[in-house]
């Protein structure tokens, strides 16, 4: 997987994830851009991997690998920008927008970082944002672990663990490596055929039962799908946790449920307003981590699942209910079709296969004529209950910004730390003309569930 998102990636689609922290400083004296590159600095032993790039097999017959940058310096990595005035969220944004809206060189390791000043209430922010070949929202959230602390001031950290080197490789082996994984691909091959056929099995099964999950390439067209345009625009805003919670325990279902729900009831509201809300109810990606209990480690490990938004229901608890007996049958699903290991397609398939079936995707505009899996992407990752610290500054929210996918112009992303839900939207303005106007609708959505829980 995290070498698919290498091959997916194109002028237009950049591949990359954002993470923002907004910090309070104002008990660090001092505390400025200098203070945040000093602190990563020292944090850099933790995260090799910050210090590697990647390295093409030739004529990419077979995956890239990770390889030390000898020429690493952070002076590379660490930007400063200054907020204009009066430095609230719409002036933010334009910052992060414009730092999405640009691919990263796969010359460099796959990481940038800004010190953003000049925020409302002498608030500072540092974004981070690194390639989706790197890490998924779980693996960011390992990386706050790495970068933050629970503590302004905190004791001497545990030794790094020591890395094996990983030098630059000679084209030569490497082609001898791609020729060996051709070898070892002809079982693989076949091993992935009977599991898509045995896939397929299972899906229809499932889709057979009473209460079925979304039938594969149902979602309904819509008008934030098509083309993806080279330009972004992000909007955020922070829930009430105690809200969520509420909503939760009343109606007997889960956060995840809620958060659904919400976003539902938003995006419902957007197409509303633009007289284009389609018959049949919007389909979202939902990633699932498929981890292990503790595993953070950097890359992807991620299942996705397509889960129904319930946009045909206008009474928000009505559409609650219905998000929450639908994910039911998607995680029965998910379950069985994760129970076995599983062969994936770039682990038969040398990605200079991959890349061309994206370019000839692309190039022939398939985003806007094939029928569609899914509408958007929906991502709920769970963060700490406890305050962290940046660099002895407190972290007051933590925003995440997943990248867009193919033909979906909309990728909305949440993330759970201390008595907020923080929520980012980013869109491509060229099929969503208003992100702001999600949001709005977002906290409207929560106060109607809100209300429904004091009739």
């Amino acid at each position: 997987m995290d070498a698919m998102f290498l091959s997916m990636e194109g002028g237009a689609w950049p591949q990359h994830t954002l993470g923002m922290m907004i910090l309070d400083p104002s008990e660090i004296e001092g505390f400025g851009f200098e203070t945040i590159k000093a602190h990563l600095e020292s944090r850099l032993d933790y995260m090799p991997q910050f210090r590697r790039r990647i390295q093409q097999v030739p004529f990419q017959i077979d995956k890239p690998v990770w390889v030390d940058y000898p020429d690493f310096t952070i002076d590379a990595h660490m930007h400063r920008a200054a907020c204009p005035s009066p430095g609230g969220p719409r002036e933010f944004s334009d910052i992060v927008s414009h730092i999405l809206s640009r691919t990263m060189e796969r010359g460099q390791p796959l990481w940038q970082c800004w010190f953003v000043e000049g925020l409302e209430g002498g608030r500072v922010a540092f974004v981070t944002k690194t390639h989706h070949a790197m890490l998924d929202g779980v693996s960011g959230a390992g990386l706050a672990d790495v970068l933050c602390d629970i503590s302004a001031n905190p004791k001497d950290r545990p030794t790094p663990p020591k890395e094996d080197e990983q030098p630059r490789r000679g084209k030569r082996e490497l082609l001898l490596q791609g020729a060996a994984t051709a070898v070892t691909n002809t079982p693989k091959l076949a091993k992935f055929l009977v599991q898509t056929v045995e896939g397929a099995a299972t899906t229809i099964n499932h889709l057979r039962s009473d209460d079925p999950p979304p039938r594969p390439l149902s979602a309904p067209r819509t008008i934030f799908n098509g083309i993806i345009s080279p330009r972004r625009e992000f909007a955020y805003t922070s829930l009430p946790m105690a809200d969520v919670k509420l909503v939760k325990n009343y109606f007997g279902v889960t956060v995840n449920d809620v958060i659904l729900s919400v976003v539902g009831g938003a995006v419902r509201s957007y197409l509303v307003d633009r007289d284009a809300l389609p018959e049949q109810p919007v389909i979202a990606t939902v990633p699932m981590n498929t981890r292990a209990a503790g595993d953070n480690a950097l890359g992807n490990q991620v299942y996705a699942s397509a889960a129904s938004l319930a946009t045909d229901v206008e009474d928000p608890v009505k559409r609650l209910s219905a998000i929450h007996n639908g994910m039911a049958a998607v995680k029965r699903l998910a379950e069985d079709m994760t129970a076995k290991e599983k062969v994936g397609f770039t682990d038969i398939a040398p990605p200079i296969l991959l890349t061309l079936f994206m370019r000839a995707y692309q190039d022939a505009g398939l985003e806007q004529k094939l029928p569609l899996q899914t509408n958007l992407i929906v991502s709920n990752v769970p963060g700490p209950p406890v305050p962290l610290y940046l660099a002895g500054a407190r972290v007051e929210h933590i925003f995440p910004v997943g990248p867009l996918n193919m033909g979906m112009g909309m990728n909305v992303t949440v993330f759970s730390y201390l008595d907020s839900i923080d929520v980012g939207v980013q869109g491509d303005p060229a099929l969503v003309d208003d992100t702001w106007a999600l949001i709005d609708a977002a906290a409207a959505e929560l106060e109607k569930l809100v209300a429904a829980t004091k009739e």
